[in-house]
């Protein structure tokens, strides 16, 4: 409801003012806590620390989407996340995420990997395989 009606106010204000619109920062408040009251934050890696993200899950394409890589664990440890390698502010941040899948190999003991690095290299080391897909998943970092 407070949504619908700020939208509406934003709305009169751009027609107001020629286009240019500024929500109050109570209004922006507001709109963000009724996105985190809808929409869970998710946790996951990036270089070794915890990230939070929103997941709202799989997109189609367009052409021209710029798209950086996650990587979700088949059968990681209990404490396994998704494993992301850019965040907000680097050039190479996006939203939009190609997902790879990460396998542990047979007879392999599974262990937290918690960057990039660590999956790479676990992959080199043959402890476990990556299968890119397909899928493309709208997961933006908080």
């Amino acid at each position: 409801m407070i949504r619908t009606f700020l939208s509406v106010v934003a709305g009169a204000l751009a027609l107001a003012t020629g286009g240019a619109t500024t929500i109050p920062s109570t209004a922006a408040a507001a709109l963000d806590r009724g996105a985190a009251a809808k929409q869970p934050v998710t946790l996951g890696y990036y270089d070794g620390a915890t990230v939070r993200y929103y997941d709202f899950g799989p997109i189609k394409l367009k052409p021209g989407n710029k798209l950086a890589p996650i990587w979700t664990f088949t059968n990681g440890t209990a404490g396994q996340r998704n494993v992301i390698d850019t965040v907000p502010g680097q050039n190479d941040y996006s939203p939009l995420w190609q997902v790879n899948k990460v396998t542990w190999a047979a007879g392999k003991t599974p262990r937290t990997l918690a960057s990039a690095d660590a999956v790479k290299k676990a992959a080199a080391a043959g402890e476990v395989t990556i299968a890119a897909t397909t899928t493309v998943v709208n997961c933006p970092v908080l």
